[in-house]
Order: structure tokens, then C-alpha cells, then sequence
């Protein structure tokens, strides 16, 4: 191989642009784009032409076949060298002979040898024949089905010896020449006046589909230079090292690995050839790392015996490593590049090598939740930035960045939100990351045109908090430092900021920031009150920030757990868990009616002021918030659901609002951790409805309803006394719909309400003994300062179906005040006065009679009066 290489070179450079056709040999590549002069090509010339690629195709105007001849002298020792490419399967009607060397151009009547491409069924192989005037002779035959199947592309060498040895050979893409049968035949001579040709038999859509290439007929001249090292170059990172030589090597001094030497690493421990046999790969005894190397050769011998003496190569080599968790970080963010501020309006992101190794992009994929897409080869350097894109995006970012690869099939970046996973060959996530328009600081870059950049790569646990608008033109930094990058380390201790049961032996425990994952993992990091046995312990695919919980049993119903994490439990940037956040949990329940009732709202604000309503878990259940919903049926139909993965646990009382800003200026007591924000229903400032309903799995429960009008607020309150003032339940376990258990919030310092508290004007009176009438207190107080400002009434009949009147007197003896008047009452009742007479004007303070008469259906009377002072301030 290599001496025709070095005939070619001289017969080229004695012909420099002169005749293909030197002293009647023969060398054409076609390059000249003519095939009919210099060498003269002779037969069905019409029927050929060299294409754009600079071979010679066959062309012809129908099925048929076609004979293409040129003259030369061959040699009584000669070797041909030609590319043939057939875009079909050969057959016994679609075949290609190849004439070696005939005594005239009409090859089908010559006298010589030629090659077979084509036969019936799927064995075809290269055959030998010699063909005398009508007659053939098969000589040799090689590989059954070599040359079988669509298409063919072969590289043929024949040689033959003055002996008349023939030898045919041939090499399929990328490999060696391998042999393909040999014989011997003196029948037909070589010398002057010889043709080399082809002839093409075919059908019509065969026509068009032979190709030839490179075609050489040369001297077989012997070979006595030894094999020259060509190159050398590192591969399997750095595990092996390819070594080129110019031709096909003598097997057993190639394969001797004590003729290699890598200049500063041990021997190679094996030497193989490597798809050729003037390649050679060996496998090194210690990895290369990145630098640069010399290998040495000595005592290689070519197939003719020639051995080389000491030879060197030099390479360079950079070796890559796998990326581990956050080595490569989704850096930099363009989603929404239109309208433009000046970058072009193509989609990107860029990735950032935060690690010290050098990492290949192949072993990346990029993902939007969709199929992920594998990156193409590019290394990525430490401390260096490259940019992802489509192919026309990577053209037109070209001018702002040279590190920019186009990814095939890259993902579309929704403008509103999307998440973006970068995960390795194996699929473990390397950087994931949930982004959105609305992380933007103003809504002029939330338009388009803008990137979101990372703030601090060293704290790649972060999420929302991390991530800001690029602060400067032209709305990004593609291939470098972000605008906004900062180096401040992460010192601030992770805190648990809730716990819920996803089912009944899975928990969800949301943190204020990523959680280190083997950390997350460490079971001995998470306790229990009663004591739980845990299954596992895992990050959240979507967020670093939530943990799952697996436990080995189901939680118990009716049983509240305390839940806290210790200093087992660490952030990315190492800092343990310094203060116990106990979390309360327990198995959700369904609501029966009444165990959750409306306790204070909030349907009349001051002006741009906020509504609320407060519910209270009077029950010892655990329900679910996810599955409540908040309505006003009066005069219509408004439903809002509450949607919150939280729980609502005993005695809680949970606020909800549209403006929980609003509720914690007006109202300063108020725990932010039991108010919520929640668009909720209308609600008018004279009357309304507030329903409570819980709702799944196609069952309904309306928990608690009430209509509310503005006279349930205390009648010594004018109608703009009652703007901002919040209307409380005066007893849980009283019912709902009772004006008696509705009044005015008391006015305080702290807000008139008590949003997420007990009610300032909550009360529990039991029955005692005999008694028909009670008072909670022996006075009342009516200057709204949430301390007995009514007098709280209690009756209890002895038995149902008692009808009642209820008066207030004056210490004369005069009615002042009908509560009831010959009422059918309950078998506890409850009645409330603010200290009005039946004018509405406030009575004075003294002391007052309250006199209660029941009135049985057998006629029976009973009568009882209770004494009580009314106080008020001067």
C-alpha cells in the first residue's frame, strides 16, 4: 500500500498537469472532471459522466448495459487499485464486471482476466475470472455475500506476479484489506496494446447507480522501505493510545508491546490492531492525565520484512472526568428573547463548570420533563461557560460568544415557567432547576428580552432566592461572568417548615432551602413523638427543598405526632440544623358536621381594607385543607376552594384573606403561620352566607354554614362604629345561626378582631343545679373593650316544648328591655343584651332585674330573676 502510494507521488509529479496515461500505466481520480481525453476512454462513452463529487457514474438513457474501455501497457508484474460503490443489491441482472487487462476494447469478445460483482441469491463475492474470445473461466472466488448487500463500497487490489500469480484483495470502509482469492494463470499475457475496463449490465432503475473512483494500474514494484510512524493520539480517555502507521504491518513485531514506549508512564500492558493492520491501539497500565506526550517505535516490520528503526510521535491529550452532582450548573437562562434589548432573538441557556475537572458535554442530556437530549462532544473546561442553543442560534450568538454548541432537538423554553434537568448517561440528575417569568424584579424585563441569571454558583442548593434579572445590556451574558454573580457563602442553617402526610406512611417535609442529599438521606436525622419507624428517606425530584418520608408503618388515626429534625440534617453548603423545628402531623380525617365552624369574620373593612374568615377546629380530628372550600350562597352562588397541603389540627384557628398584608397591619396580634392568602368569596356589609364544605372522591359535607346580617353586631354600635370591626361566635358549641351567639369584636389597642386567637367575646357556661336562668356574670360593661361587654344569658327548661318571655327592669321596677317574648326556646338557649333599652338608647348604669318566665304546654309557669349591675365609664 504504501509503495503505490510513493509510485502515485512520482508518477504524479513527473505529470504534473499532463496525461493521466504515463508510459501506457495507468492513474485517474477524474479531479480533471473529463474522462474522455488524457486518458482516452473508449466504448459507450455517452453513457457515462463525472459527477459533482469527482467520480465516474454511470448514466445511462435506459435499461441495458454499457462497456468503457482505455488503453495502457501492463507490466509482467502489475497491481490495480480501484473504489467501486454500487447503490444496489448486485444480482444476475444488475451486475458489474471489472476487466483487469483484455487484448481490445470490445471487452465481451477479448482475450483476458476480469472481476464479478453480481450473481443470483445473497452469496455474492468478488470473482476471478479468465475469459477466452465467448468463453469464461472461473479462477478464484472470495467472501460469500461480501458484496451482497445495499449498497456495495469496496476498495479492490489485484496483483499479479510474472509468475502469474493473481491475488485479489479487497477493504470495506474502515477496515484492511483482507484476501479475497488467488490463482495461478499464464493463459493470457500482459504487455502492449492491453485495455482495462468496465462493463455495466442493469435494469432501469440500475441505470444511473454504478460509481468508480481512484482507479490505478501500476507496476508491482518490491517494497524496501521500512513502515513510517504517522501519528499517535490518545483515546478511551486516556486508557490507550492509537498508534498510525503508512501500510499493513508484520503481525508479530506490531503486536510486541516491548517496541512501544509512552515516554514517563509504565509499558503498555497489551497492543492490538485496531480495525487495520497499520493501526495499533495499546492499552496503557496507568491513565493519562491532560498534558502532553512522546511515544517511541522500534523494530516494527511491514508484510515484506522491512524493520524500522527508532521512531517518535508526539500528542497532546486532555483528559475528562464524569460530572458529579452541581459540577456543571444551568447558569443563565434566555426563555423570552423577544422583543430583543439587544441579543438576538433566539432561545438559550448556558451551563457553567463550577467543578475542577474537565468535563465532556456528551455524557450530558439536557431535558425540559420531556425526551432527554444528549449533548454534543465539547469540552468544558473549570471556571468556564458554555452556551446552549439551536442550530440557528448558535449562528446568530456566534458574534456575542465563540462558546456557544448547537444541541440537536433543543428543548423549547416556555416564557411563563418550565424545569430544566441536566442528568448524566446514567441518569442522575447533575443540575435541576424550576424556573419562572415572574423571578424577574420588574415587569417591563418579565416582557421578553431579558435573562434570568444565577446569583451565586457556590450555593447551587438555592432556588427562587438565587436567581435574578441580568442587570445590564444587552439583557444577558452569554459565554461569561453573569451580571449579577456574587461569592457570599451560605452561613444561614437550614429550618423545617412543614410536614404533610401525602399518604398514610409517606410524609413531605418542606425546608427553607436544598437539603445536602446524603444528609437528606440519614434517617438519624428526623424524630418522632409518638415514636415512628422510618423506611427512607429521599430528595423530591422537583425540589431539593422537600425530603420524602417513607414509613415503615401507616400513621394511626386520631393520633398528632411531633415531628423535628436535628443537625444530622445539613444544607448544600454544610450547615447543620441549629434550632428544633417541631412539626404537628397526624392521619386526616373527615369532617363531620360542626367540627370545624365559622368563628369570627370580617365582612365590612375599613375603606381598602381586607376581608377574613376564621375557621376553628373545635374537633379532636386532623382534616386536610386541600379538600375545603369557602362559599356565599346568599343571593347567588360563589364557591372558593382553599387548596392548601397544610392541615388543619385540633383547636387550630386558621384566617384566610385576600390580603393577609392587610390583616397583620390592622389586627398586630395575628400569627402569620395560621393566616393565609385565598381570593375568597363576596361578601356584601349588610348580609351574607359563609359556608364551609369539604369535598373528594365525589362525597360532599357542608361542615358549617351561617348567614350573617350587620344587627348581629352589638346594637350600641352605629353603622360606621361597625366598619373594621370583625363579627365573633360567642360560643363554639353554640348554634350557628343564633343571633344570641354573634356579636361585635371588642376594640382594643392590638385591632378590633382577633384574627388566628380564642374570641375576645368567647364564653362556656354550664347548666347548674335547678336553676331555669343563668348569667355567665352579674354585670356587663358595654364600652367595647372586649371584657363582659354583654350580659351573657343562658336558659334551660326542664324539659322540650317551653315557650319563654325574657325582660330587662330598672331597680324601680320598670321594663326596660323584651329579649323574648313567649318564645319557643330550645333546651338550652342562649340570649345576649348590650346594654340597650327597646329605643335603642344606651341605659344607665345601676342595677338592673333580669326576670325569666318558661312557660310549659300543661299551663305550668316558672319563674326566676337574677340581679345584675351595668357599669359603664366616666
Amino acid at each position: 500500500m504504501r509503495l503505490f502510494f510513493s509510485m502515485l507521488f512520482t508518477v504524479a509529479l513527473t505529470s504534473f498537469l499532463s496525461p493521466s496515461l504515463c508510459n501506457g500505466q495507468l492513474i485517474e481520480d477524474f479531479s480533471d472532471g473529463d474522462f474522455i481525453n488524457n486518458p482516452t476512454w473508449v466504448g459507450d462513452v455517452s453513457h457515462f459522466v463525472v459527477n459533482g463529487a469527482g467520480e465516474l457514474q454511470l448514466m445511462a438513457p435506459q435499461a441495458g448495459s454499457s462497456v468503457l474501455a482505455v488503453g495502457l501497457n501492463v507490466p509482467d508484474s502489475a497491481v490495480w487499485l480501484m473504489d467501486i460503490r454500487l447503490e444496489f443489491a448486485p444480482s444476475a441482472t444488475n451486475l458489474l464486471r471489472i476487466y483487469l487487462m483484455a487484448d481490445q476494447p470490445n471487452l465481451l469478445q477479448a482475450n483476458g482476466y476480469y472481476i464479478e460483482i453480481g450473481e443470483n441469491g445473497n452469496t455474492d463475492a468478488l470473482r476471478l475470472f479468465r475469459q477466452t474470445g465467448s468463453g469464461r473461466t472461473l479462477l478464484s472466488s472470495g467472501t460469500a455475500g461480501l458484496v451482497a448487500a445495499e449498497p456495495v463500497a469496496v476498495r479492490i487490489r489485484v496483483r499479479r506476479s510474472k509468475a502469474g500469480q493473481w491475488t485479489v484483495e479487497a477493504r470495506l470502509p474502515g477496515g484492511a484489506f483482507q484476501a479475497e482469492g488467488s490463482a495461478t494463470d499464464l493463459t493470457h499475457p500482459p504487455g502492449t496494446g492491453r485495455y482495462f475496463g468496465f462493463y455495466c449490465l442493469y435494469t432501469s432503475t440500475r441505470r444511473d447507480k454504478f460509481f468508480f473512483d481512484n482507479l490505478s494500474v501500476l507496476p508491482d514494484v518490491p517494497d524496501t522501505k521500512p513502515p513510517v510512524l504517522l501519528s499517535a493520539s490518545a483515546g478511551d480517555n486516556g486508557h490507550t493510545v492509537l498508534v498510525v502507521f503508512d501500510e499493513d504491518l508484520d503481525t508479530l513485531s506490531a503486536l510486541e508491546r516491548a517496541h512501544y514506549t509512552v515516554v514517563g508512564q509504565p509499558a503498555p500492558i497489551e497492543a492490538l490492531f485496531d480495525g487495520a493492520p497499520n493501526r495499533v491501539r495499546l492499552r496503557l497500565a496507568q491513565q493519562l492525565s491532560t498534558g502532553s506526550y512522546e511515544i517511541q517505535t522500534q523494530q516494527i516490520a511491514d508484510r515484506a520484512g522491512n524493520v524500522s528503526g527508532l521512531q517518535r510521535a508526539f500528542f497532546a491529550f486532555v483528559r475528562t472526568e464524569a460530572a458529579g452532582e452541581f459540577d456543571i450548573l444551568i447558569n443563565e437562562i434566555m426563555a423570552d428573547p423577544t422583543p430583543s434589548v439587544g441579543l438576538p432573538e433566539v432561545e438559550w441557556l448556558e451551563l457553567y463548570n463550577r467543578s475542577t475537572r474537565v468535563i465532556d458535554l456528551n455524557t450530558l442530556f439536557i431535558s425540559d420533563g420531556g425526551p432527554a437530549r444528549r449533548l454534543p462532544a465539547y469540552l468544558l473546561y473549570p471556571d468556564s461557560f458554555v452556551v446552549l442553543t439551536t442550530a440557528t442560534g448558535a449562528t446568530a450568538l456566534a458574534p456575542f460568544t465563540t462558546a456557544v454548541v448547537a444541541v440537536t432537538s433543543f428543548p423549547s423554553l416556555n416564557n411563563t415557567s418550565d424545569t430544566l434537568i441536566l442528568t448524566d448517561t446514567a441518569g442522575r440528575i447533575i443540575d435541576h432547576i424550576f424556573y419562572a417569568a415572574a423571578w424577574h424584579e420588574n415587569s417591563a424585563k418579565r416582557d421578553g428580552g431579558w435573562t434570568l441569571e444565577r446569583i451565586n454558583p457556590n450555593l447551587p442548593c438555592k432556588e427562587r432566592e438565587n436567581w435574578t434579572s441580568c442587570s445590564m445590556l444587552p439583557g444577558g451574558t452569554p459565554g461569561r461572568r453573569n451580571s449579577v454573580a456574587q461569592s457570599i457563602p451560605d452561613t444561614v442553617p437550614p429550618r423545617l417548615l412543614s410536614a404533610f402526610p401525602l399518604t398514610n406512611n409517606l410524609l413531605e417535609l418542606v425546608f427553607s432551602e436544598g437539603i445536602d442529599r446524603v444528609a437528606a438521606a440519614n434517617l438519624a436525622g428526623y424524630q418522632t413523638d409518638p415514636p415512628l419507624a422510618m423506611a427512607s428517606a429521599v430528595l423530591a425530584p422537583e425540589s431539593r427543598r422537600i425530603v420524602l418520608l417513607s414509613l415503615q408503618r401507616s400513621l394511626e388515626p386520631g393520633v398528632v405526632y411531633r415531628l423535628w429534625t436535628n443537625p444530622l440534617v445539613r444544607d448544600c453548603s454544610g450547615n447543620p440544623q441549629t434550632r428544633e423545628d417541631t412539626m404537628l402531623l397526624g392521619l386526616p380525617e373527615i369532617p363531620a358536621p360542626q367540627d370545624v365552624v365559622v368563628n369570627e369574620l370580617l365582612f365590612n373593612p375599613e375603606p381598602f381594607g381586607a376581608d377574613f374568615v376564621e375557621l376553628y377546629n373545635k374537633s379532636r380530628k386532623i382534616f386536610d385543607l386541600r379538600n375545603f372550600f369557602i362559599a356565599n350562597f346568599y343571593e347567588g352562588m360563589s364557591t372558593r376552594g382553599i387548596g392548601l397541603r397544610r392541615l388543619m389540627l385540633p383547636g387550630e384557628y386558621l384566617v384566610f384573606t385576600p390580603n393577609p398584608d392587610d390583616i397583620r397591619q390592622r389586627f398586630s396580634s395575628t400569627q402569620s403561620k395560621y393566616l393565609f392568602p385565598l381570593g375568597l368569596p363576596p361578601l356584601a356589609d349588610d348580609a351574607g352566607n359563609v359556608t364551609v364544605l369539604w369535598s373528594k372522591d365525589g362525597q360532599q359535607i357542608t361542615v358549617d354554614s351561617l348567614v350573617y346580617f350587620e344587627t348581629y353586631h352589638n346594637a350600641l354600635l352605629t353603622s360606621s362604629q361597625r366598619e373594621g370591626v370583625s363579627l365573633e361566635r360567642i360560643r363554639p358549641d353554640g348554634p350557628t345561626n343564633d343571633p344570641a351567639n354573634w356579636t361585635s369584636a371588642a376594640r382594643t389597642a392590638r385591632g378590633n378582631g382577633t384574627p388566628t386567637h380564642p374570641n375576645s367575646q368567647r364564653t362556656g357556661l354550664q347548666a347548674s343545679g335547678s336553676d331555669i336562668l343563668q348569667l355567665a356574670a352579674p354585670r356587663l360593661s358595654p364600652d367595647g373593650d372586649g371584657y363582659e361587654d354583654f350580659l351573657d344569658i343562658r336558659l334551660y327548661p326542664p324539659a322540650p316544648g317551653y315557650a319563654a318571655t325574657v325582660v330587662v327592669y330598672d331597680s324601680e321596677g320598670i321594663p326596660i328591655r323584651y329579649l323574648v317574648r313567649q318564645q319557643l326556646v330550645a333546651a338550652e338557649s342562649a340570649l345576649r343584651w348590650d346594654g340597650d333599652v327597646e329605643d335603642g338608647t344606651p341605659a344607665r348604669p345601676g342595677i338592673y332585674i333580669l326576670l325569666a318566665e318558661l312557660y310549659a304546654p300543661t299551663g305550668e309557669v316558672l319563674r326566676q330573676r337574677k340581679t345584675f349591675a351595668l357599669v359603664r365609664r366616666f
